[in-house]
């Protein structure tokens, strides 16, 4: 679990802060994902939306809490928590009525969770490409520099992270967009992963068990994210589709996998363009 020790923190106003805090973007993957969590377990917290688009996590302010300059993060009576996962895992068992995080499936969450987590990046390459212009999505360079600049002490160690988000940026910029292999390795990671649940969903009403789990959450936003860029399931993944569906009846599910109304805006008229240039998903997905 990463909580960060006092001497990590260098804004130091959110040491007094009391009760739950959550710092968020509404677009984020990861915080869509604690947001749905929050609202099945109807847990109470105070909102402090951090804005990606215009670079509020490259802030001193922002990087004072969380030198990853990632969201979310949690404040619990100042004590300041980030990762998604491991936030969700402290708060279920802080709360644990209607535990979403149950025992008895510790290791199938565990294993679904590193995977999850291991193609991340998988899911940003997609959005990177598909969501936006290039030119929208690309970081300014002296954010950049400013996150460069900033502590890299988490656990009062070095942190390995922070460089491979400043990688990432930095890749992206240089080669102007996401790379054509990149993109047609991470649809593959999905094409098996989306093979994996649906075989998991002949078996079970959700994807590990026949209760609803942080797993379902989890692959909600990315299922969600995925038919944002034009994935469609019907054929090929009928019980993944099935429960998607379902799923989305759901109002917090539905609400909180929303992205911001101008990205929605932009996105529609973005895949029109690329549809229109060649360079949509499905070119990508008819080499298959």
């Amino acid at each position: 679990m990463v909580k960060l020790f006092e001497t990590d923190i260098k804004t130091k106003e959110v040491i007094k802060w009391k009760g739950l805090h959550v710092l968020h973007f509404q677009g984020s993957s990861c915080s869509q994902k604690l947001r749905i969590f929050l609202k099945e377990k109807n847990i109470s917290w105070e909102s402090h939306h951090i804005d990606l688009v215009k670079g509020d996590n490259f802030s001193d302010w922002f990087l004072g809490i969380n030198p990853r300059g990632v969201v979310p993060v949690l404040i619990d009576d100042g004590e300041v928590h980030i990762e998604s996962n491991d936030i969700i895992k402290y708060l279920d068992e802080k709360f644990p009525t209607n535990s979403l995080w149950p025992k008895e499936q510790k290791e199938k969450i565990e294993k679904f969770l590193t995977e999850e987590n291991d193609i991340h990046l998988d899911l940003r390459n997609l959005t990177m490409k598909f969501v936006a212009p290039t030119f929208l999505m690309k970081k300014k360079e002296e954010d950049i520099e400013n996150f460069k600049k900033a502590s890299s002490l988490i656990e009062n160690k070095i942190d390995l992270e922070k460089d491979a988000q400043i990688n990432y940026h930095e890749k992206f910029i240089k080669n102007n967009g996401v790379l054509s292999e990149s993109v047609t390795s991470s649809i593959d990671v999905f094409k098996d992963k989306l093979n994996a649940i649906e075989n998991e969903l002949v078996k079970n009403k959700y994807i590990i068990c026949d209760e609803l789990t942080i797993i379902d959450i989890a692959w909600f936003i990315y299922i969600r994210r995925l038919e944002t860029i034009g994935f469609r399931f019907e054929m090929e993944y009928p019980n993944l589709n099935k429960w998607f569906l379902k799923l989305k009846k759901n109002k917090n599910f539905y609400k909180e996998a929303l992205l911001p109304l101008p990205f929605t805006i932009i996105s529609s008229i973005y895949k029109f363009y690329l549809s229109f240039t060649g360079e949509s998903l499905k070119k990508y997905l008819d080499k298959k």
